[in-house]
């Protein structure tokens, strides 16, 4: 408030803009700090990171990250699913099998080897859901059962979901089916 004129004016220093009286000093907002990221997920350029009162997600480096303010979810969950996508070296083996009979020992433990990688990894996704009915899937990338990077996936989900369900958004467990997005 200028002494001079009375009105009103913003905390900082310098003359009153109306009257140009200098301004008392007066207690001014302090800068608030960043707020430590409640959830952070970074590996080969793709990142996830919840800090504040949203969620960034990076797909590449080359790409523009996609901001979603948490007012703006209806939920979220974290997904996995079985890497099926190995299983597609399975039908190629067959045909081989069936067309070259000498290569079915190397065929079979092709096929079997795939079966094996797809039941063993798994595909991780953040499924976001907006107020206006939006679905957005973002891939956080694969990762064998049981290895750090599992671990630290799971370890981040089970930090942040209590946080998000503290700012309003509803977390939910994924079911891993494959959504729009994929």
């Amino acid at each position: 408030m200028c002494t001079g004129c009375g009105r009103p004016q913003p905390a900082r220093s310098g003359p009153c803009v109306a009257c140009g009286a200098l301004l008392p000093d007066a207690p001014r907002p302090a800068a608030s700090a960043p707020e430590v990221p409640f959830l952070s997920l970074e590996w080969g350029g793709r990142g996830l990171r919840g800090e504040d009162r949203r969620l960034t997600y990076r797909a590449d480096a080359a790409t523009p990250p996609v901001i979603v303010e948490l007012g703006n979810l209806r939920d979220v969950a974290l997904g996995r699913r079985l890497f099926v996508e190995a299983l597609a070296v399975v039908p190629l083996a067959v045909v081989l099998a069936i067309l070259v009979p000498s290569l079915r020992p190397v065929t079979m433990g092709l096929g079997g080897l795939a079966l094996l990688v797809a039941l063993l990894w798994r595909r991780y996704f953040l499924v976001v859901r907006g107020l206006n009915g939006e679905h957005m899937r973002w891939p956080l990338g694969t990762a064998r059962v049981g290895s750090g990077k599992a671990r630290h996936i799971d370890e981040a989900w089970t930090a942040a979901a209590p946080v998000l369900a503290a700012r309003g958004v509803a977390v939910r467990e994924g079911t891993g089916a494959p959504g729009p997005g994929a």
